[in-house]
Order: C-alpha cells, then structure tokens, then sequence
C-alpha cells in the first residue's frame, strides 16, 4: 500500500511539472516544428568525441523537452547559432580547429517534429605554451604560483577554469590586505604551433586600511548598534574577508533581511558562477604605448558603506514533512513567527510550533498512537551579552510518540547563542524540566537495575546543555562537499536538586567528497553516551534510541534499541510476549553513501551501507552490531528533494538474518538522510 501511495505522488508531481511548461515568445524565423531528438556525433570516419556533450544539449537553442526544460521549435537562424556554441564548447578545451557542419534534419512525415545531428570534426588539441605570473607581490608570489593548476605542456586545456584563476588570486590578495588588488588573465593562441601562452597580471596596489565607515537604510536600528555588532572601526587594517564576517554578525542578530558592505575599492564584484569570465578588463591608461601593463595609483586607505534592509516586523513560516519506514508513518506541519525589534532594537519575540501525526504498525497491547508537537515561546536580546552574545529565554512544550511510550516535557529557562567564526556556532542552556513518560514505569527491580530504567514515570530536573557545531557544507539539502563537525551535551545534577541524574554527550561527525560534478561520497559517524546515571534511573526523554529513514536504515525510527521483552498470561495456556523498545545509555551509527546527483536532472542515485548498535550500557554493541546496506532513488521536484531508500539488513543485533527475518525494509522521506 505505501508503495503505491508513493508511485501516485510521484506521478502526480510529474504530470503537474509538465502542465506547468509555458512556450516562449516565439523567436523570429521560427516555425511550430517541434524538435523531437538532437544528436552530437563525430564527423563520418572519425574517431568517437573526446568530450562529453550531455551537458551541451541541454544549452542548445534547439533541444527536446523534459520536466524542467521546455521544448523548443525548429529554426535556421537557431541551427546556425547551435553550430556557434558547439564550436566555442570545443574551443574552451583547447580546440581550436574545431569545425561543425550543418545538421543532418529528419523530419516526420507530416513535418510536425524533426531530429537534428550536428557533426564534429574535433581536430587536434592545443597545448599549453609559456606560463607568466607579472607583478606579484614579493611576499605572496609563492603562493600565487601555487593557485595555477597548470604548467608549460599541459594538454587538459579549460580556457575558463585557467581563467578564473585570477579570481582566486585576486581574493587571497584582497584577504591579505590588499583592499584594491585586481589580476588579469591573458591568453595568447599560436595556431602554428598549437600553443597557447598564459598571463597572469598583478596589480595588488597598497596594503588598505578602513578610512570611514557609513551606514544606509536603518529604520528601526540604529547606526552605533549595527557599527557595534559590525565590530569594525577607522584605522583597522581592512581585508575583504571583514564584507562576509559583517554580513554574517548583522544577518545572525536576527534584524536583518539583507546587508551589503560596499567600499570606494577599484575592483568590481564578480558573481560567482558568472561565465564567461572575461580575464579582466583593462583601461586604456593600463597599457602604455608598447603594449606593457601599467600598474595603476591608488590610496592606501578605503571608505565603507554598510548597507542594510531590515527585515519585516513580522514573518511567518510554514513548512511540512513526511517520512514513512517499517515501524511507523509520520506527517509533520510546521510554522515559525517572528515579531522583530518587538521589546526594543535587535529584541525580538518568536513563536514556533510544530504538529505531527504518527501511525505505528504492528502496535503492543497498550502502545500509543495519534498526534504529537511541540510549542515554543522565546525572546532572543542580540548583543547582551558582548559583541556576539545573544541571550535568549525559552519557554517549551514537547510531546513525543516513541514505540511503546508518549513523553509530554515541559521546559522553560534562559540561554546564549554566539557565533564564534564562519559556520562556528556555539549554543547553550540552562532549563528547569518536567517530564512525563506514559506506558514507561511499570518494571521490575532487576530491569530497573539492569537497564538503569526509571522507577516513576515522572521526573524533574536542572538541566544544563551546550552545542558547539561547525557547518561548512555546500548545501545543506543536498550535499556534495563539506563538512560538519558537532558536539552535544546536557547535564542533570540529580538529587537534591532533581530527580534523575545523567550527562549525555554526543559527537556527530559528516564529510562529503566530491568526485564530479554528479558523484561525489557521503559519510557520518554518530555516537552518543548516557553518564553518571544513579539509583533512580536515566528517564525517557534523556535515554537513546536509533534507526530510522534518517539514520540507521535497517530498523525503523526509534527501533535501534534494547528491548524487553514482557510477557501477560492470558489463560493457563496462554502467554502473550512482546518485545519493548526501552532505549540506552548508548548508541552508535555509522553511514557511508555513493551519491549519484546529475546536475539540474530530476533524479539522483544512492548506494549505501549503514553499520549501528545501541546498549544497555556504555557499549553501543553489547548485544552485537547491526548492519544493512541498500540503494536509493533521489526525486527533486519543485526544489523538493524526495528520497526513497531500500535497505537489506544483513546483521541484526550480531545475528546474520535470512529471508524468513523480514530483512528487507523502504523508507521514505523529504531530504538527504545526512
């Protein structure tokens, strides 16, 4: 049934993306033809292309159509222009004597479609000739040197990576201080001797320092609280790093939907991804009447301008999920509102809530089923607490569904969030907590003992909790490299100040390695322990349980557990048994991923393996690893990523598992599972 729930959707997401398609302004000369296929193929007689034209098709003024292109008509103006861009495809890897003939058309019978085939004669690739770095400064020349990812007789020719190496030049300068730093990129062509010979122009100028500093379009905030969070002043030396770390601290208090830094520099901002680049464009001034490069005169100091658009009083989110394994099926609804600048500038009032529903299968005697969520009410005041200290006050109401418990917590208190460099953030909180654990108390002495299980479903406690993360991923929807190191800890006191006693600690480690554009491998490491438990047990809310579609993929949400088995006698004759997953005091999972993620291509193909173990004690494999491997599809429509996986569990808890173990499990939710 979920299967075919899952195939409705994503039919219905196809014929809906389709339906969406508009036809363009109709270009001139062209006809209502439609294209139907275009091939790229070598000329008759010569060997297969060296280069990949996939990517190619897709740029084509004439193209067939797909779910996120639409389909375009047959012209011969467009004819000629798509043999331009296959030549100047060829040229940017160095071939030069490219040469593409006109079309081979088949039209259909009734000349309402066509199939076009381009054909190329590659000819020979050139060859990198003399390599020259111009004008460096003395102290960065060795490094500049090492941004060149070429030399004298390569042959893997990439006339815009080359290129865009003067981008990467010009920024380290600009980090190093050098605020007017420009590098310009020329590359000579010998047709002869099928050479091409590269510059690298440096025209660093002076160290900079910051002359003045402006800000713009303030409202409710004023210019000495947002100079104070920028956390510059006149005379510091400026690099351009100083642009995105402003951008950032502004951004992070919470005031702000955009903020630009904008100096009096003689550079121009150059989009990333912008291509072609040009290699820089020189003034007339900057080439004396020999042809020689002439360095240009500039200031040593510079002038800011912080530009700010404050962001709306109010704002309301809403996002949705779901996420579907062989233990249960979830659906969440979520919104988060912002009341900005409510109790003074940089003071802000949020709301969040989240509502979610959730059906287990195969259900114990007594185990709930139905609605949970939770409920938040916090003050965030930026800057109290130094530069970058943000304090906060939370109040919360959390409710969870596990497989044989409900939790209801109630937790209130104050805490700081700062963020201490790029993607470097540390929080932490100290909250007063109510808990209460339905279906989750009635053990016996020996299970309390041995599993360190609560002996009263309530409890109560001081709890303090830190997260120190470091995010430097490229997306963090659908990775293809980075990483993200984290950390996590929460500490209960116990008695006489609480009930319950524990310090969880967690460490979560993920990176990413890009291997092209499309594939690229995946890996985390999770682990979390439970210390310093004492007679009265470790309570629900702090104990470990694991599994899932966003974790260890062969056992469903919450299911990567001890259980207990419990036993109620019906008759003489008849003893009902059941396992209850009752969570650890440790827990480990370990995934790896070959992602298959084409660029702007509606799908994507994963292959994993998924090593994960939880304990009664502080040994995740005390009762043996589990282990499953599978394969994934990956759905991207509308920007919503999809991903549907199928995990073989070939170890459970120690035990090889055969066909007559159910090994086989699907899972399915929004999103990358790490």
């Amino acid at each position: 049934m979920t299967g075919n729930w899952i195939r409705a959707a994503v039919v219905s997401f196809a014929l809906a993306a389709a339906g969406c398609q508009v036809r363009p302004v109709r270009a001139p000369g062209e006809t209502d033809i439609l294209v139907r296929k275009v091939e790229i193929l070598p000329t008759e007689g010569q060997p297969p292309l060296s280069l990949p034209v996939d990517t190619l098709l897709e740029r084509l003024g004439m193209r067939p159509g797909s779910l996120i292109l639409v389909p375009r008509r047959f012209s011969e103006f467009r004819e000629a222009e798509d043999r331009r861009r296959i030549e100047a495809y060829y040229q940017q890897y160095g071939y030069f004597d490219v040469n593409v003939k006109l079309p081979e058309e088949e039209f259909s019978a009734d000349r309402s479609q066509v199939a076009l085939t381009f054909r190329v004669n590659e000819g020979e690739r050139y060859t990198i000739g003399e390599v020259h770095l111009a004008g460096p400064p003395k102290e960065e020349t060795d490094k500049l040197l090492g941004m060149i990812p070429f030399t004298e007789g390569e042959t893997k020719i990439d006339l815009e990576q080359f290129r865009k190496v003067r981008i990467t030049m010009s920024d380290h300068l600009r980090a190093e201080g050098y605020g007017h730093a420009n590098v310009y990129s020329r590359s000579y062509v010998d047709k002869k001797k099928r050479l091409i010979h590269w510059y690298y122009f440096v025209d660093a100028g002076p160290k900079t320092n910051i002359g003045s500093i402006k800000v713009d379009g303030h409202v409710k905030v004023s210019a000495e609280k947002i100079l104070e969070r920028s956390g510059m002043a006149v005379g510091d030396l400026y690099r351009e790093t100083l642009r995105d770390t402003v951008v950032r601290d502004l951004l992070d208090s919470g005031s702000f939907a955009s903020v630009f830094v904008r100096t009096d520099s003689d550079t121009k901002f150059i989009a990333p991804g912008t291509a072609p680049d040009t290699g820089g464009e020189l003034r007339d001034e900057q080439v004396d009447k020999d042809g020689n490069f002439v360095p240009r005169k500039l200031p040593g100091a510079l002038n800011l301008t912080i530009h700010v658009v404050e962001a709306p009083s109010r704002t309301l989110r809403v996002r949705g999920g779901f996420e579907i394994d062989p233990a249960r099926a979830d659906a969440t609804l979520g919104a988060t509102a912002w009341f900005r600048n409510v109790f003074a500038p940089m003071h802000h009032l949020v709301l969040e809530g989240r509502l979610g529903y959730g059906i287990l299968f195969d259900q114990n005697p007594g185990q709930p089923n139905g609605p949970y969520g939770e409920a938040l009410i916090r003050t965030v005041h930026s800057g109290v607490l130094g530069r970058m200290g943000d304090l906060r006050l939370s109040a919360r109401l959390r409710t969870a569904l596990y497989p044989d418990a409900y939790l209801t917590e109630l937790s209130a208190g104050p805490g700081v969030r700062a963020t201490l460099g790029k993607g470097v953030f540390f929080d932490t909180d100290l909250l007063a907590v109510y808990g209460l654990a339905t279906n989750f108390s009635n053990f016996s002495e020996g299970e309390r003992q041995k599993y360190a299980l609560p002996s009263s479903p309530e409890s109560f406690v001081p709890e303090l909790s830190a997260a120190l993360r470091w995010d430097a991923r490229d997306n963090p929807v659908e990775t293809k490299s980075g990483h993200y190191l984290g950390v996590t800890a929460r500490f209960a006191p116990g008695a006489p100040v609480g009930t319950h006693r524990y310090l969880n600690v967690a460490p979560e480690a993920r990176g990413y390695l890009p291997i092209t554009s499309a594939l690229s491998v995946a890996g985390r490491a999770f682990a979390e322990w439970s210390f310093l438990n004492d007679s009265a047990g470790v309570p629900l809310g702090a104990r470990l349980f694991g599994g899932g579609a966003y974790g260890f993929r062969g056992e469903g949400r919450q299911r990567l557990s001890p259980v207990l088995q419990k036993c109620v006698p019906f008759s003489t004759d008849l003893t009902a048994c059941s396992d209850r997953a009752i969570g650890g005091l440790s827990l480990f999972e370990l995934s790896a991923e070959l992602r298959f993620l084409p660029v702007q291509k509606q799908y994507g193909v994963v292959l994993f393996g998924d090593l994960g173990g939880a304990g009664p004690a502080l040994n995740p494999f005390e009762e043996g690893p589990s282990f499953a491997a599978g394969l994934g599809l990956r759905l991207r429509i509308w920007y919503l990523p999809i991903s549907v996986d199928v995990a073989y569990r070939a170890l459970s808890r120690g035990q090889v598992q055969d066909l007559n173990d159910n090994p086989v499990s699907a899972f399915a939710r929004i999103g990358e599972a790490f």
